[in-house]
């Protein structure tokens, strides 16, 4: 099998055939939906920006796909390897290679993990903002090519809003520079963004010039209220995003979730017939932020309100919201969906949700970024089963249907992947699909790259 790769020896990383390897990198482990395993070809462990170019010019020639893949954490099976394709894994392409204080940026290479990044800054005072679940594990080029969000993406937005610049690798092999080191740089078309939740579609991510922010000054004032039910709850999301203090933080939980994790955690969040849990964040208190925001919680008949500025505290919050899915994980093999609707819409959500029907003995959760409307509704299956069971198929294609109706998306933070590629054409509509097709094939006329995904 070596021998296939006779232009590739001179690689500065390694390519692994080993079959056993090639199962491992054929499937993305944190996907949780039960599909098939892929066999692809080969592994190639990108140490240079030159690997990577080389690697695709190969995958032209012999026309043959070309999957990305950074830390292995998409939960849509977005980077796992094609069937008789190439993975090109940049987890080795893992250096900080500036971090520019007076200039508020940070240059690194696509395997630089985002926690990682972020503990680096904050040893200068600064904070690199996106913080998806995955921050310990991910890696800020995974980050871009998904635009992953977070707890913070309602203050600090989805990675999207903290990258400058890019270099990125076509499909024929040529390396380019999208942006700058400015924050504001209008020369050309926008193709940062473009690239930027491309899935690996358009072209290889391999280093990013992103912005780094000053830590804000002060403790932030972090709590939890409870309420009788997601309507109320969402009454105090409303109010609270519309108050002016800004909260970098607002996750829902329901009834469920919280009872998942009062099982875990071993705490008592639903006393008092509570149904529904908001976790909260303000990472700047001004003076009278703290009575107002306990005002709008109490005027919003919250059931229990916790509030403090104790950092340890504080962490233990943050924590509970953490364990979201760990906690619901215990109750069987955790399918996990990723939708955002109008903020209005929430407790129409929830009462869809809880209302879905089962024949199958499911578990069914919802949470997420509650102040952005971006919510999982995660369903918990048997952990025995070798494929996802009829009624709970059937259960989440209701789900998206009735997400799109009420002008919501199926995908805020996670993509696509092979997961939810069936319902892109539903939601943009076949013209949108045209032409996103006829700019796929502008950058990518072989159409090696990640083929079937995203569009």
């Amino acid at each position: 099998m070596v021998s296939d790769f006779e232009e590739l020896k001179n690689l500065d990383g390694e390519i692994e055939t080993d079959l056993e390897v090639r199962h491992k990198y054929g499937q993305n482990k944190y996907t949780q939906s039960i599909i098939s395993v892929n066999t692809p070809l080969a592994v190639v462990h990108a140490a240079s920006i030159r690997d990577v170019q080389a690697t695709l010019r190969f995958a032209n020639k012999e026309h043959l796909s070309v999957t990305a893949l950074g830390g292995g954490t998409s939960i849509v099976n977005g980077s796992a390897g094609e069937e008789k394709g190439l993975v090109l894994d940049l987890s080795p392409l893992d250096k900080i290679l500036e971090i520019s204080v007076p200039d508020q940026y940070a240059i690194v290479q696509a395997g630089v993990l985002n926690g990682v990044l972020d503990q680096a800054v904050r040893k200068q005072g600064y904070f690199f903002a996106p913080d998806p679940g995955s921050k310990p594990i991910s890696t800020i080029g995974g980050n871009i090519a998904t635009n992953a969000g977070g707890m913070s993406s309602l203050k600090y937005g989805t990675t999207k809003q903290s990258v400058v610049g890019l270099k990125v690798v076509l499909a024929d092999g040529t390396l380019i520079e999208t942006g700058s080191k400015c924050f504001k740089d209008n020369v050309g078309y926008d193709l940062t963004d473009l690239f930027i939740g491309s899935e690996g579609t358009l072209g290889i991510i391999v280093e990013a010039t992103v912005r780094i922010l000053p830590i804000p000054f002060g403790n932030p004032t972090t709590g939890l209220a409870t309420f009788e039910s997601m309507e109320a709850l969402s009454m105090a999301v409303e109010h609270l995003s519309g108050s002016g203090l800004y909260p970098s933080m607002l996750e829902a939980l329901n009834k469920n979730s919280i009872e998942a994790l009062d099982r875990l955690e071993k705490t008592d969040l639903s006393k008092g017939g509570a149904e529904a849990l908001l976790i909260f964040q303000l990472d700047v208190t001004p003076a009278g932020a703290l009575e107002a925001l306990k005002k709008i919680l109490h005027a919003d008949k919250a059931l229990y309100v916790s509030v403090t500025d104790d950092a340890e505290y504080a962490q233990n919050i943050i924590k509970i919201r953490q364990d979201y899915y760990e906690a619901e994980a215990a109750y069987g093999r955790l399918i996990v969906e990723d939708v955002a609707v109008p903020l209005s819409k929430l407790p129409e959500l929830a009462e869809f949700v809880d209302k879905l029907k089962f024949s199958t003995p499911v578990k069914t959760f919802l949470g997420g970024h509650a102040g952005d409307g971006n919510f999982h509704p995660n369903i918990a299956i048997p952990s025995n089963l070798e494929a996802i069971p009829t009624d709970v198929e059937k259960a989440i294609n209701k789900l998206f249907t009735y997400v799109q109706s009420i002008g919501g998306t199926i995908s805020a933070e996670h993509g696509v992947g092979d997961v939810k590629d069936a319902w892109v054409l539903p939601q943009l509509g076949e013209h949108l699909v045209r032409v996103q097709r006829e700019l796929k094939a502008a950058f990518d006329p072989a159409g090696i790259l990640n083929p079937g995904r995203k569009l």
